[in-house]
């Protein structure tokens, strides 16, 4: 396979579909922030970065882009935020549309030289935040996000309409073939340290409240959305815990579908409904000790672990 958005533009074309970037907000040792001028939008000044490449964690993606990009061996050191709204929505200049899921992570310079890659690049500088030049919506927010918080994952929640799946609307013309996909779940925790999983109705293991995300939604509006439809339960989404993705993050279906899970996992406290799972994506419905798990589905329990460890969130791979 040829680089993955190539391959999936060649089945597709233009229309608008969720992809899965990174972007590095790259500090030099007098704390200015690197921005480049793009080559593809002429004017437009942004942070490096770019899209997901199959089998690729947010980690490798950074560390990849950067260095084509800029020339740097960067060390991502914090997660900024996820920039999944449809405010950041993007119309590319030959007409491709992407509802952006891009992950913001700070970095450090481990190594390299300044050296653009002028396909992409026009030229790049390091600023002062104060005389910073003009930037698209997105790329402002995780500049002021960088200053402010590690969490920026933008409320209120929005739910798309999952009776019109953007992801079986590719497979009619993609079919079985490996997909990169955007979702989220929700990790709901008791006063007893217990976690609430489902059975899900396709492989038999346990797991979170999670599903994909449609066009149109944020990542915690999936969270929120998958919690009801699965389980029965009205949740508010209380904090990004983490995202991650990755070569274990790639999956078969039991109908042969094959895809990357790039997901988003948030903290959340129950504010209604009745627990009942829906009888065909989620079996059953349960309370767990966090000591005593039934079998999971493993990046799942791997989420569990991570928002045991790490309660501050914050976390990406």
């Amino acid at each position: 396979m040829t680089d993955y958005i190539t391959w999936l533009r060649s089945r597709i074309g233009s229309r608008k579909t969720l992809l899965a970037y990174t972007s590095a907000l790259i500090r030099d040792d007098q704390g200015r922030v690197l921005f480049q001028q793009r080559a593809d939008f002429k004017e437009m000044w942004g942070l490096p970065g770019g899209l997901l490449e199959l089998g690729e964690s947010f980690t490798e993606c950074v560390q990849r882009e950067a260095l084509e990009e800029t020339g740097y061996h960067v060390e991502p050191i914090r997660l900024i935020g996820l920039y999944a709204s449809p405010e950041f929505d993007v119309c590319y200049p030959n007409g491709d549309e992407v509802q952006q899921f891009t992950v913001a992570l700070e970095c450090r310079i481990a190594g390299g030289r300044a050296q653009i890659d002028e396909a992409e690049v026009v030229q790049q500088h390091f600023f002062d935040l104060d005389e910073a030049p003009p930037l698209p919506p997105w790329y402002a927010a995780m500049v002021r996000d960088g200053q402010t918080r590690a969490d920026a994952y933008y409320d209120p929640p929005v739910s798309g309409d999952s009776s019109h799946s953007h992801v079986l609307e590719l497979r009619e013309t993609i079919g079985t073939d490996p997909l990169i996909v955007m979702g989220a779940g929700a990790l709901i925790f008791d006063d007893r340290q217990r976690v609430l999983l489902g059975l899900r109705g396709d492989n038999r293991l346990w797991g979170i409240p999670a599903g994909q995300m449609e066009l149109g939604e944020t990542p915690a509006g999936t969270a929120v959305r998958e919690t009801v439809e699965e389980i029965g339960l009205q949740v508010r989404v209380k904090k990004l815990l983490g995202v991650y993705t990755g070569a274990d993050a790639l999956h078969a279906y039991p109908d042969g579908n094959q895809v990357q899970v790039a997901g988003a996992r948030f903290l959340a406290d129950i504010v209604g409904g009745e627990l009942k799972p829906d009888g065909y994506e989620t079996l059953d419905v349960q309370w767990f000790d966090v000591n005593h798990l039934p079998p999971m589905v493993p990046r799942h329990r791997f989420a569990i672990e991570e928002a045991l460890k790490y309660p501050e969130g914050g976390r990406f791979r």
